[in-house]
């Protein structure tokens, strides 16, 4: 059985996440855009060196402005091509791209400088001067191939990284989908069962803890408001001993192919809450008490409470193991739980006396033994359910 307070804290952890992972893969595609920029600014530079040495000085002002104007866009691009990425530390080796940034910084300000020097040069010299910016040339392509084969390089590793992130993202966003559609189908249908008027009278089972808390409290008071008051206790509306005994006699039959168990419990704080607390705070501790214990309750159980503010939870279960399992889960929700009173929330535990009924036993007989398994589990501190070994 699922908790729907657990679904939709589970479905906001895995949404967090999904956003969390959708946020990594935008930063890595950005990332990878900025790569591009600076690919893209080294090719630039390819296109301006071309530029410049294909400039016709027969014209020696218009050259000048040429050359001056792909200078100037020479030196941005190198500085375009060196600008810090927003993944650098995660993708990059600074180191690295240090040293080759460095290194065509250098080139290329030995090639713009041997280019200003040839464009202004004497037709005497223009030949020595043009073989001299050449192999300046030279440097500077070899050290923008080594940049563009580094970026290429950090470009691939971005695209596999970001790969990666968009297959996890995606797997993870289907198995969210079909999971929680699963598990919201599970709500709906329960809301359903809620909301849905009973034709047929069978019994209404629930997926999820909280509706089938609603059901069972719903069905509890529909069976409630058909009994005879004398059978019930009016403080909490269970039954009375006189309802217990009569209700376990006319069901009885029906538990010849289980065992018949029963717990006692005892609120450990007793004397304090009644010293305490108003009327109206105990009768409402009470009908809470009542409503956990009817959480694992089946049609032939019996809940009651005794005149000495005791309840009682007569079990016919297949195994002991599982009645005894079902006790001390009650003892210990009554410890998880908070009690609404006009002081505040307050929190009580239980202590609880386990038994099987023996069938030459009475009702009245197998409360007193168990109430004094009762006693031992007060003397071991409280908060716990004692049996028979």
């Amino acid at each position: 059985m699922i908790s729907i307070r657990k679904v939709f804290f589970n479905l906001k952890v895995a949404l967090h996440i999904l956003g969390i992972g959708i946020t990594v893969l935008s930063a890595q595609l950005f990332h990878i855009s900025q790569y591009g920029e600076r690919l893209s600014a080294l090719k630039n530079q390819h296109l301006l060196i071309e530029k410049i040495i294909n400039t016709d000085l027969s014209d020696p002002k218009m050259a000048s402005i040429l050359i001056n104007g792909a200078v100037s866009e020479i030196a941005l691009s190198v500085k375009l091509s060196g600008q810090e990425a927003l993944l650098d530390t995660f993708v990059a080796s600074n180191e690295e791209q240090a040293s080759l940034l460095r290194s065509l910084e250098l080139s290329s300000e030995a090639f713009r400088d041997s280019a200003l020097i040839w464009s202004e040069s004497l037709a005497i010299s223009r030949t020595s001067e043009n073989a001299r910016m050449m192999s300046a040339r030279s440097a500077f392509l070899a050290d923008i191939d080594r940049m563009m084969d580094y970026q290429i390089h950090i470009i691939n590793q971005s695209i596999a990284t970001a790969k990666m992130t968009a297959i996890l993202l995606f797997f993870s966003c289907l198995f969210i989908l079909l999971l929680y559609r699963y598990r919201l189908n599970q709500i709906y249908t329960d809301l359903d069962k809620v909301c849905s008027i009973d034709i047929d009278g069978s019994k209404k089972e629930a997926s999820t803890f909280e509706v089938d808390f609603i059901l069972k409290r719903i069905l509890r008071r529909s069976s409630l408001n058909t009994l005879n008051p004398t059978l019930t206790h009016p403080m909490s509306g269970l039954y009375n001993e006189k309802g217990l005994n009569s209700l376990f006699n006319t069901k009885k039959t029906g538990k010849s192919g289980n065992t018949v168990f029963l717990a006692l419990f005892e609120i450990d704080q007793y004397p304090l809450i009644i010293n305490t607390l108003s009327k109206e705070d105990i009768e409402n501790l009470f009908i809470k008490l009542g409503e956990i214990i009817s959480l694992y309750e089946q049609p032939l159980d019996l809940i009651g409470h005794l005149e000495n503010d005791r309840l009682v939870f007569i079990m016919s279960r297949s195994t002991k193991q599982s009645a005894l399992q079902e006790c001390e889960t009650i003892v210990q929700s009554v410890e998880e739980s908070s009690f609404n009173a006009q002081l505040g929330p307050i929190k009580i535990t239980l202590s609880a006396g386990f038994i099987l009924k023996p069938p030459v036993k009475s009702i009245e007989e197998t409360i007193e033994d168990a109430s004094i398994l009762i006693e031992k589990a007060k003397e071991g501190g409280g908060n716990r359910v004692t049996q028979l070994r």
